[in-house]
């Protein structure tokens, strides 16, 4: 039987592969491999909320023969992860910031701080934006080809379903962006992030939404 891919509630234990993906693509350029990891956990768990709106895309083995849906038992099922935030969702990342930040030192820790004033920011930008019947996606995340796509439409089918009426994110120049205005997401937002911004090049914002 081919392997379907079954929706479910993010496992925190899947949290390490999350950041595996991004790592490459949101390490700082400074410090060792252990600060550029921890940095970059401190944003992946920026994008958590705690809500119930926290996905994870598995691979799915079929039935067990009584009908039942079962998760395969091959040693890596995990494909994609999405989060979801609402106005006014509570996100635990502070508290784990300040114990595992105090292992670095002065310099790094301010290295740190660059990237949650520019996070703070652009979340502020965005959940300014949204009505209170909108939310906004934090980070969806494909560990294989498509299942990012794959999971971000299960998730909003899920989410009309509920009564939201539009999807809200934002990204920046560092990302592919180009993706959401192929995707259906209208552009409402652009901006230049001045500390990140060169002379030569400014360093661009987009805050992109889309009915439900």
């Amino acid at each position: 039987m081919t392997a379907a891919a079954k929706l479910m509630p993010f496992n925190m234990k899947n949290l390490p592969l999350v950041v595996d993906v991004v790592l490459p693509l949101w390490a700082p350029p400074v410090g060792d491999d252990e600060f550029k990891r921890f940095n970059v956990e401190y944003i992946v768990r920026n994008n958590i909320s705690e809500n119930d709106y926290r996905f994870e895309l598995i691979e799915d083995a079929g039935t067990n023969g009584t009908g039942a849906t079962t998760v395969t038992t091959a040693p890596d099922p995990f494909l994609a992860a999405a989060f979801f935030t609402r106005k006014g969702d509570p996100c635990a990342v502070n508290r784990w910031y300040e114990k595992e930040s105090a292992r670095f030192s002065t310099e790094l820790r301010q290295a740190s701080n660059m990237s949650r004033t520019y996070l703070t920011l652009m979340d502020e930008r965005t959940l300014n934006l949204m009505n209170d019947d909108d939310i906004k996606l934090s980070l969806f995340v494909s560990r294989k080809p498509g299942a990012g796509s794959r999971i971000l439409s299960q998730t909003c089918k899920i989410l009309k379903a509920q009564g939201w009426k539009k999807l809200y994110l934002w990204t920046d120049c560092d990302c592919n962006w180009q993706w959401y205005t192929k995707h259906g997401f209208e552009l409402v937002k652009e901006d230049s992030y001045e500390p990140f911004s060169s002379k030569e090049e400014a360093y661009k914002t987009y805050i992109f939404r889309k009915a439900l």
